[in-house]
């Protein structure tokens, strides 16, 4: 059998990057006086804050003679006050207690390590807010928890927790004599225990490589990065895994910074975005001191440097920049501390994504010293900022506010599929700081997202372009040229793919939501499946490109095999079942491959890949290719009719309810298609028909918002 091979799509910068409408970015400032505890030891050596910011801890591990403690402060219209303070009740000797902490999204789940406990064994411990509980509301649950497979561990050197509270990572960073490993525990009910044997990276260069050392989860708990700064004499690194299931595997090699000096102790300080597809890795040695911080994103299951360093401006002397970082929920701010700057005052640096990663503003400084940015968390929303500073009168905070991260979102696009040559498309897109934030909206229609020879569009819903409508030039270059119209109008644009006229298109507004339509006419020249690609933008981050329908503009058809379509071409859920339909002009007989690819793009990497064969000696069998994507193998099999069911990482397809019939030259297939929850977003679905001879070529013929 031969499975059609993936073809690589183009993929095209947008317009989105080049910032079409430049809006001033606001500052982060400084809220109220600093926060100072009741204690005695190092507030503030480490921070979390809850998803809305309004619940931060701070670690203080030196607290009452190196036993250690944490603090819970809440914020209420703006003003702070320490709720709580943590001691664990099963401590043993000077444990470093809070030498870690980490919150849950609601900020009623805190974990907090003790990498010192026990005499160098470490642990870590949970403890829970009832609310309604008067005088008390945080109590410890359960007793400390140490990982099987360690000893002197420091286990606690590192902590986080997932959005819901249930999934903790914990590392330890001394553990296999400074090798490092991690370890993950989970909660049902109230009792938590330990998921798997402890985590430990492949192709770790010894020896004192401190895996663990840093760590930071998921929202849905489902990816870790696991930082190792002593990695090949203290280059440092930084190691991903995923969960599926309750089975963790490492996902690809060992990140390492592109332009980092020797001895960078990369990795000393991770994060990451929400949804675990961006990451933040601190290294605080680079270039003699300085510092700087590297970012990471996962495409397909595949990471990959994004841009170059950040290294923020105005450090006076060697800053230590990459001593701490966090990242917003969307992984478009990120923020940086820096302890040493300045004489060791200290500082914070702030950095936004809007294609690309630029500092935002001045260095944050609060008004005092001693190592600001030893710690930095950030809520989920981007809107608030804790920086600590262990050294000042014994340990004090900072809270910087700043305008929360609205978020653009395409939203859908009506019809989600169809044919003919002319069409009103009506595109929907919100942005949760109100539609008058979008700076701009894209539409790109091609067969992959690929600004050449496509109909490629922007709108500007405010500010000095009020209403127009840009139509990109056959070349594709989203600074230009293009031709202009502006809505209301009866104008038209048109390109050699299709012309938009302003007669039939319209825009509406209100609250957080804008409504495009589009009334165009597409060339003949432009025939085939088309992907209908939207992405928007505000001042503060930008969507990326959403395939949200498909559409085909007849022309002659082919002989030979050919892709009709698919029932079920525009869903949403985890659970689908799809009908393709194919066809040979010389008779169904005569295919001998039939391949459905559901992707982000045509890439059988970290994709649901299916290759049925309808006739010959494996007349019947289904195969799914692994997530590495080879349509030479491996791949998993079964045979229609019949009960089983084949997996990968991506998606399970089910004999039960999938179905094959054939005659006279169409053959039709239907697959019972269940996705994972980490293969969420909006996929496109691709066919394709071979006989031997001719090949139809990948066809979008669908697409899926997986949720």
């Amino acid at each position: 059998m031969r499975l059609a091979k993936p073809l690589l799509s183009v993929l095209f910068p947008a317009w989105l990057a080049s910032g079409l409408v430049p809006r001033a970015e606001a500052q982060f400032t400084e809220q109220g006086p600093k926060l100072v505890s009741s204690g005695s030891g190092g507030l503030a050596t480490n921070a979390a804050l809850s998803a809305d910011g309004n619940t931060a801890i701070f670690g203080g591990p030196t607290d009452s003679s190196q036993v250690g403690a944490a603090w819970i402060f809440t914020r209420t219209n703006g003003a702070w006050s320490q709720q709580a303070k943590l001691l664990a009740n099963d401590a043993k000797g000077s444990a470093h207690f809070c030498s870690a902490v980490a919150i849950s999204a609601d900020g009623n789940t805190a974990v907090v390590g003790g990498s010192s406990d026990n005499g160098g064994n470490g642990a870590a411990w949970i403890f829970t807010r009832n609310n309604a509980a008067q005088g008390a509301p945080w109590t410890q649950q359960g007793s400390k928890m140490i990982g099987t497979g360690g000893g002197l561990s420091a286990q606690g050197s590192a902590v986080a927790i997932s959005a819901d509270g249930n999934t903790v990572l914990v590392g330890g960073s001394e553990d296999n004599f400074a090798s490092g490993a991690v370890w993950v525990y989970v909660r049902s009910g109230n009792v938590w225990s330990q998921q798997s044997t402890k985590l430990v990276g492949t192709g770790a260069v010894a020896p004192f490589v401190a895996q663990g050392s840093a760590v930071a989860i998921s929202a849905d708990g489902n990816t870790a990065i696991v930082g190792g700064h002593g990695d090949t004499n203290s280059t440092g690194a930084a190691w991903i895994f995923t969960r599926t299931g309750s089975l963790w595997s490492q996902q690809g090699s060992k990140l390492v910074g592109d332009g980092a000096a020797a001895l960078a102790l990369q990795s000393l300080s991770v994060a990451l975005s929400g949804d675990g597809n961006t990451a933040l890795v601190g290294r605080t040695l680079d270039s003699a001191g300085a510092g700087a911080a590297w970012v990471f994103t996962r495409s397909g299951g595949v990471w990959s440097q994004q841009g170059g360093k950040l290294t923020g401006t105005g450090a006076v002397g060697t800053a230590n920049q990459g001593q701490s970082v966090a990242l917003s929920g969307d992984g478009n701010t990120a923020v940086i501390g820096g302890p040493d700057d300045n004489y060791l005052r200290g500082a914070a640096w702030v950095f936004k994504r809007n294609g690309t990663w630029m500092q935002q503003g001045s260095k944050l400084v609060g008004g005092g010293g001693g190592f600001q940015g030893s710690a930095v968390a950030l809520s989920a929303d981007g809107g608030t900022l804790a920086v600590g500073a262990p050294g000042d009168n014994g340990g004090s905070a900072w809270i910087f506010a700043g305008p929360a991260s609205s978020t653009p979102v395409p939203a859908g696009a009506s019809p989600g599929f169809g044919t003919g040559t002319t069409g009103t498309f009506t595109f929907n897109i919100s942005d949760s700081g109100g539609w008058q934030n979008l700076t701009v909206a894209d539409v790109l229609i091609n067969s992959v997202l690929d600004g050449r020879q496509a109909c490629y569009v922007a709108f500007v819903p405010s500010g000095p372009n009020a209403g127009s409508v840009y139509l990109v030039d056959d070349a594709g270059d989203a600074g230009g040229p293009y031709s202009g119209m502006v809505l209301p109008g009866s104008q038209t644009v048109g390109n050699g793919q299709c012309t938009i006229t302003g007669t039939g298109s319209a825009v509406v507004t209100s609250g957080d939501n804008l409504t495009l339509t589009l009334a165009i006419t597409f060339a003949p020249g432009f025939s085939g499946n088309k992907v209908f690609y939207v992405a928007s933008q505000d001042a503060t981050s930008n969507s990326g490109w959403q395939a949200l329908a498909t559409w085909n503009n007849p022309g002659t058809a082919a002989a030979g095999p050919a892709v009709t379509g698919v029932t079920n071409a525009r869903a949403t859920g985890l659970a689908q079942t799809y009908t393709f339909t194919f066809s040979d002009s010389t008779g169904w007989q005569d295919i001998t491959v039939a391949n459905v690819l559901i992707s982000s793009a045509i890439n059988g990497v970290g994709s649901c890949y299916v290759a049925f064969v309808p006739a010959g000696a494996n007349a019947g069998s289904v195969y799914l290719v692994d997530n590495a994507g080879d349509a030479a193998g491996p791949y998993a099999g079964l045979v229609l009719p019949g009960p089983a069911a084949v997996s990968n990482g991506q998606c399970t397809v089910s004999g039960a309810g999938s179905a094959v019939s054939a005659g006279g030259n169409t053959l039709q297939l239907t697959l019972a298609v269940t996705f994972t929850p980490g293969f969420g977003g909006n996929r496109i679905i691709y066919a394709a028909v071979g006989n031997g001879k001719q090949n139809s070529g990948w066809q979008a013929v669908g697409s899926v918002a997986v949720q």
